[in-house]
């Protein structure tokens, strides 16, 4: 197998992929010493906290529908030096493109079918990651305060849904964590 060049390998996949900046690897991106969150403000990006030592939550506002970074020149660096464990493989020669970019849309398959069964379950908070969605709808589920997604769908039929997007994100995250997140 033949290796990638960083550039080669991002046009290739991250192009196809945008998991990391969508909201479905993380929730949120912390600045670093360096980073100038004042200007990032000004490019659009919600930092909270100091403009130094801030964040901003996924998905983030700058990811484009093509998967392309509007800020790219600018973006933090955190966003700089984040390579997925896939996007390496294939650098390094390991893993060939046309798997890879398999992976990726069987991955996104998978991260589509979680926000459909929120959607269906009533959770709208389409601005908001999944790991934060899911938390907040298991809370909501274990403290049984349903009573506003009631008038649409029966309690059985909302915990039948809630049982399909449990296992919907456990599948996620199983590859998520074997394929995406980078090994330690």
């Amino acid at each position: 197998m033949s290796e990638l060049s960083s550039a080669q390998a991002i046009d290739q996949l991250c192009l196809q992929c945008g998991m990391c900046c969508n909201g479905v690897l993380f929730r949120d991106v912390e600045l670093q010493p360096g980073d100038d969150g004042q200007k990032l403000k000004t490019l659009g990006m919600p930092v909270k906290g100091k403009a130094q030592s801030g964040k901003f939550n996924q998905p983030c506002v700058a990811l484009g529908s093509d998967c392309r970074c509007r800020i790219y020149a600018d973006r933090p660096s955190r966003c700089r030096q984040f390579e997925c464990a896939l996007l390496l493989e294939v650098m390094a020669g390991h893993t060939e493109t046309e798997p890879a970019l398999k992976l990726i849309r069987s991955t996104r398959r998978k991260a589509d079918k979680v926000l459909k069964l929120m959607r269906e379950i009533g959770d709208q908070s389409e601005s908001v990651s999944l790991s934060v969605r899911f938390r907040k709808l298991r809370q909501r589920f274990e403290s049984g305060d349903l009573a506003d997604w009631l008038e649409e769908k029966s309690e059985e039929e909302l915990y039948d849904l809630y049982g399909q997007l449990t296992i919907a994100v456990h599948e996620l995250n199983c590859v998520l964590s074997e394929k995406f997140y980078p090994q330690k």
